[in-house]
């Protein structure tokens, strides 16, 4: 079912708090993912990457599953960003998603942010970041042993788990060739089928 985009207003005061997607249907929180969601979850990129939308907060909590139709819907857009049509990249405030992010980013924010806490920090978003996002994603739903991994960091500091993250994605990429590849893939992105063919070797 289609979400329908709608004015919130605060009763008391006659605010208006903002706009918000509401579902006729409830959604159910996503606990791990099969093949056809996770090719769900790429076309909903790819949709994004068409229409020039970057969302920038692609992880487990921002995933849901609408019983009613069988398919995945994508919320919170609250740091989602827009490319004109010849932009690659796009400068912004460091906002989002953090530990499912590329190593490009996680580096950044390891070496920078996390040093400099008090500092506005920017970051070229690339087009492909959600993309980037959404493997990491796969990977996390998809591999129970990796849900360990990150589960054991939630207790530590922001600083120990950006550190933890970059240092688990680097160790994947080099020791899991079909990660790498996909990885490649999505650097030289040409077309999405190649990306959701290429997810089926994950399961």
């Amino acid at each position: 079912m289609t979400g329908q985009i709608t004015n919130v207003i605060n009763k008391k005061s006659n605010y208006r708090i903002g706009k918000f997607i509401l579902f006729k249907d409830p959604l159910k929180a996503l606990t791990s993912i099969n093949l056809q969601q996770a090719k769900q979850l790429i076309s909903i990129i790819e949709h994004l990457y068409k229409c020039g939308i970057i969302h920038r907060d692609i992880r487990p909590n921002n995933i849901m599953f609408d019983e009613t139709c069988n398919h995945l819907k994508l919320i919170d857009f609250g740091f989602a960003t827009t490319l004109e049509n010849n932009e690659n990249t796009k400068e912004l405030g460091i906002e989002g998603v953090v530990l499912y992010a590329g190593l490009e980013f996680l580096k950044l924010y390891s070496e920078v942010v996390v040093l400099n806490a008090e500092m506005i920090h920017t970051y070229k978003y690339e087009r492909t970041f959600d993309l980037t996002c959404a493997l990491n994603v796969i990977m996390f739903m998809k591999n129970k042993e990796i849900a360990k991994k990150f589960n054991l960091w939630k207790s530590s500091s922001l600083k120990l788990r950006v550190a933890a993250s970059l240092e688990f994605w680097s160790d994947l990429k080099q020791k899991n060739k079909n990660y790498n590849d996909l990885l490649n893939l999505i650097d030289n992105l040409s077309d999405f089928k190649i990306i959701k063919d290429g997810i089926e070797v994950l399961f």
